[in-house]
């Protein structure tokens, strides 16, 4: 009779953990699509600020601050986001990680305003270091949010390396950034099939 009646029960356990499976994986195609849409918004705005830093290199500095600040936010709102979804971590951990992370950067930002302030450095200086310390930062924040940023982070290290050294690098920074793209979103709907089957 114990059985029959946990043969009963087998078949209905296992519906509900199939019903499980498949909310678990209906959530990790939404998040790879908005993390692929995140991730495309971002390499956007570096390769305008890319734009920026080849044709007027002296004003870069503020785009560069403005993009810290809001990869800040953004970064930390998009690790929350996507450690609730997919149950990860605990979302007071990351918090934690994120304030710490961007705090360092907003505080290294500071400094080199301080710097710029004492006249121990010019604008395009101070533009190339600010996306120095987006560039590390966001890297680093690849390993809390998503791998795709260690992306991000690379393009805004090799925009920074032929700003300085390549007077006209606007269009190695595109087509790297292009290549950057579509390998990404290869990937992404790759793992988006086999996923599905």
């Amino acid at each position: 009779m114990n059985t029959s009646t946990s043969m009963e029960k087998t078949p209905a356990a296992t519906s509900q953990q199939d019903l499980h499976l498949s909310d678990r994986l209906a959530m990790a195609k939404h998040v790879l699509k908005i993390d692929a849409m995140l991730f495309v918004g971002i390499m956007f705005l570096a390769l305008l600020g890319v734009g920026i830093t080849d044709y007027r290199g002296e004003n870069a500095h503020g785009y560069w601050r403005y993009m810290l600040i809001l990869m800040s936010v953004g970064t930390t709102l998009w690790g929350a986001w996507r450690a609730r979804r997919l149950g990860l971590a605990e979302s007071s951990k990351l918090l934690y990680q994120q304030v710490i992370l961007w705090g360092t950067a907003m505080v290294a930002m500071a400094v080199i305003y301080l710097l710029l302030g004492t006249g121990r450095l010019n604008y395009e200086t101070t533009g190339l270091l600010i996306l120095l310390v987006l560039a590390f930062t966001t890297f680093i924040d690849g390993m809390l949010v998503s791998w795709k940023l260690y992306v991000v982070g690379l393009l805004l290290l090799l925009t920074l390396l032929l700003a300085t050294y390549v007077e006209s690098f606007l269009w190695m920074i595109v087509l790297a950034a292009v290549v950057m793209i579509a390998l990404v979103l290869v990937f992404v709907v790759w793992k988006l099939r086999s996923l599905a089957g």
